[in-house]
């Protein structure tokens, strides 16, 4: 059965080892690698804060705790790859275009996006409850809003609070109900608690109960979107996906427990903390910390 082929994450883990053990350059591969946790290994190498065996001890343990995410490459076979397999991931890498640190790759093209204006032809509506749904059609999409004024409307203008992919449906709000401003006062909550976790992240000290119970209240609000500022704070969060704001639920909720003493959600935390897309949770933070930061200066 053929191999198959190297994620995009297992290629940028080749390329950094073939730049610790000195066969690549940095520029041209390093400065093409999305995550935020393999760049910090590569650059403490290049300034020298780690020596190469130190390197690649971090690189050993960043699969260990990985291992779910990694099936060509594991720890004992990373540094004994074939030249193939080797050229295949550095392939990956250099058609790619150079990253600022923290930045992502281009997202996958698709007509419409979250929080995008948008007006629409009304081809038919339903009345359902309080609300009368209107459905029309752009693009091969289905547009969906609804609003409580029943009026019998030729075209609705909204702006877009859902993109379903696999069922082409558009979802649109016709209020500012989420687009609204966050209150200074919770600016500055959202400001502590992206500094204490970001602080978690950095030197595994626990945050307080205070600021782990204000970050599961943020990963609700990204859920639910029961909150008029809840597209303001996913844009400050630089817009996370679903997937990974579900397993942010997950580690979030073991921190509410952590910083009440419980032994095993710490120990949990210690061992699995990066299987819930760290390094997606670390941008996310340090945009909200940015953004937070900004508007109360």
């Amino acid at each position: 059965m053929a191999k198959r082929p190297l994620t995009p994450r297992e290629s940028e883990l080749v390329a950094t080892a073939l730049f610790v053990v000195g066969t690549v350059p940095y520029a041209g591969h390093i400065d093409r690698l999305e995550s935020l946790t393999l760049r910090d290994i590569a650059d403490d190498y290049l300034t020298g804060k780690l020596t190469s065996a130190d390197a690649i001890e971090a690189l050993d343990q960043y699969i260990y705790v990985r291992r779910h995410r990694f099936k060509n490459v594991t720890p004992h076979n990373l540094w004994t790859l074939d030249d193939r397999t080797e050229q295949e991931a550095l392939r990956h890498i250099s058609k790619r275009p150079e990253l600022k640190k923290g930045q992502t790759l281009n997202k996958r093209n698709q007509p419409f996006q979250v929080g995008q204006d948008i007006e629409f032809k009304v081809d038919k509506h339903i009345d359902r409850g309080q609300f009368r749904i209107y459905i029309g059609k752009q693009q091969g999409y289905t547009c969906k809003a609804q609003s409580k004024e029943r009026e019998k409307l030729k075209s609705i203008s909204g702006w877009v609070t859902h993109v379903d992919l696999k069922d082409r449906l558009v979802f649109v709000n016709v209020t500012d109900f989420g687009r609204l401003a966050i209150e200074p006062s919770m600016k500055q909550e959202f400001e502590s608690m992206s500094a204490s976790m970001l602080g978690w992240f950095a030197t595994a000290t626990i945050p307080s109960e205070e600021d782990a119970l204000l970050a599961k209240r943020m990963i609700a609000t990204l859920q639910r979107r029961d909150q008029p500022y809840w597209f303001t704070l996913t844009t400050a969060l630089n817009h996370p996906r679903p997937e990974h704001v579900k397993r942010w639920g997950t580690v979030v909720n073991l921190l509410v427990k952590a910083s009440n003493g419980d032994q095993k959600a710490i120990q949990t935390l210690e061992t699995q903390e990066d299987k819930y897309f760290k390094d997606a949770f670390i941008r996310a933070l340090r945009s909200l910390h940015q953004e937070m930061t900004k508007q109360l200066s």
